[in-house]
């Protein structure tokens, strides 16, 4: 399909999206091309970063109205033959659109490549966007509020009635999701659409057990029909925060704690196949790249939306076109084989484009580096606060050791080892390991701080003293007095 936005009055185009014609203030109607013919090709055989996988074509493609666009195939075609996208032949098969400045449109295109959701009018439904912490939109942590919006308006031009969806979602433990919401533009987007955002957090939950392992779900998500709405990034724990990952939160804290505890790659599975009716529509129009999934990782702009009735497999194609490692523990996304999965929409050889993986090891802080044991979100929230707040603060290297999924080889050969967290203080004890220090997850936010200050700034092996402690405690009663 090829867009342009056309003045009705002066009869101007546009090849974005515009509200009122610049020059004669004309109602704009969108014009929109699918009798599309291909005009001229162009052999390409010299990679470049954005286009490293050679030889590869660019299509001139013209529409019924003469409008013109250019397209990347991997593909040979001649001039004049027509060019139509396959729809979908299997139920697993992933779509993937390249947005051309309209969101709505391609996610329109991305479903009806995928032979629709399979709604009726009367379903309920919830979606469930990635909204993790307070962050702006163009930071690429959370779902992206114009994805949203174009999602409901397409779901409402389906049928779906309005008082039948809701938007359900938690942010980390330790944040609050109405607020990490409000930022992220979320609150405003269901507002607008009349739709109620609902916090997971507050339940109710139902206990499902699958393989033996115990879930405490949402009960709305076990008794509506569920349209996953992740962002796509980088993670620093997991390779990836995607389809799979965001469907975590649909767990109650006690539950999510635990499968991180019970190793989260080994329980997220079976959590997915929890949720019986689930279809995902990922945010991929920025992405995120580098140290994901929170705020120190950086808009990756990979342009994309992603669409799939299998989770794993949609992750699995993610990984593909960005050049990501498939997470190497994660049993589900393993099962996929890549050149098995039908891809619909756009090639992934022709979108392939390396995007920089998170590293597992760093922090806000330089001289913070974390060991992680598949930390829960509570103690992950924990390290990214503590060490945002001490940048510009320089000291020696101290290693943060998080979590409980830890062996002798990731924590040999470092000497200033702080245990951050109930877990990884239990684990490190049943491994006889003896840290220069412990802070309890516990305590209050401006003690660990006061505490976590000492160890990076004193030289040697610091412990924290009785005396340390108290300090900390008075830091704490005075920062309260100055509020």
């Amino acid at each position: 399909m090829i867009i342009r936005w056309v003045c009705e009055k002066c009869n101007k185009k546009w090849i974005y999206p515009i509200e009122k014609c610049v020059y004669c203030k004309g109602d704009i109607t969108k014009q929109k091309g699918t009798k599309i013919k291909v005009v001229g090709i162009t052999k390409v055989t010299i990679p470049s970063p954005m286009h490293p996988i050679i030889p590869y074509n660019i299509l001139l493609l013209q529409d019924e109205f003469g409008n013109r666009v250019p397209r990347k195939t991997m593909k040979d075609y001649k001039i004049g033959d027509n060019f139509t996208l396959q729809k979908a032949k299997t139920k697993d098969a992933v779509a993937v659109i390249k947005v051309k400045y309209d969101v709505y449109e391609a996610i329109k295109e991305a479903i009806n490549l995928l032979n629709g959701i399979g709604l009726n009018p009367d379903d309920k439904i919830l979606i469930k966007p990635s909204i993790i912490t307070a962050a702006y939109p163009y930071q690429a942590v959370n779902t992206n509020p114009d994805f949203l919006n174009a999602l409901l308006s397409v779901l409402f031009e389906i049928g779906i009635k309005k008082e039948n969806v809701i938007v359900a979602e938690q942010a980390l433990i330790g944040s609050d999701a109405v607020d990490a919401a409000s930022k992220a533009g979320i609150l405003e987007i269901c507002k607008k659409n009349g739709v109620e955002f609902v916090g997971i957090t507050k339940g109710p939950f139902e206990e499902v057990e699958l393989y033996g392992y115990k879930f405490k779900i949402f009960k709305e998500a076990l008794n509506r029909k569920v349209i996953n709405a992740p962002i796509m990034k980088t993670n620093f724990q997991l390779g990836i925060s995607g389809a799979l990952e965001n469907l975590s939160r649909f767990a109650d804290e006690k539950t999510q704690s635990e499968m991180y505890f019970d190793d989260i790659e080994k329980t997220l599975p079976k959590l997915a196949k929890v949720i019986p009716d689930v279809f995902t529509i990922a945010d991929a129009t920025n992405g995120m790249q580098s140290q994901g999934p929170l705020i120190l990782g950086e808009p990756a702009f990979l342009n994309l939306i992603l669409a799939s009735h299998n989770a794993a497999a949609l992750d699995s194609v993610f990984c593909e076109i960005t050049m990501l490692e498939i997470p190497s523990n994660n049993d589900l996304i393993n099962s996929i084989d890549t050149k098995n999965v039908e891809v619909v929409g756009n090639e992934l050889d022709a979108l392939k484009y390396p995007i920089k993986s998170a590293n597992p090891h760093d922090t806000a802080h330089p001289d913070i580096k974390v060991i992680d044991g598949k930390a829960c979100p509570a103690c992950l929230n924990m390290m990214y606060n503590l060490t945002s707040k001490l940048v510009g603060l320089r000291g020696e290297q101290i290693d943060l050791v998080i979590g409980s999924i830890l062996t002798e080889d990731m924590l040999n050969g470092k000497d200033r080892l702080v245990a951050l967290g109930d877990c990884a203080i239990k684990k490190l004890q049943d491994m006889k390991i003896k840290p220069i220090a412990k802070i309890d997850e516990n305590i209050d936010e401006i003690e660990q701080l006061v505490l976590l200050r000492k160890l990076l700034t004193t030289e040697g092996k610091p412990t924290i003293t009785p005396i340390d402690k108290v300090k900390s405690k008075m830091k704490k009663l005075l920062s309260k007095v100055i509020r």
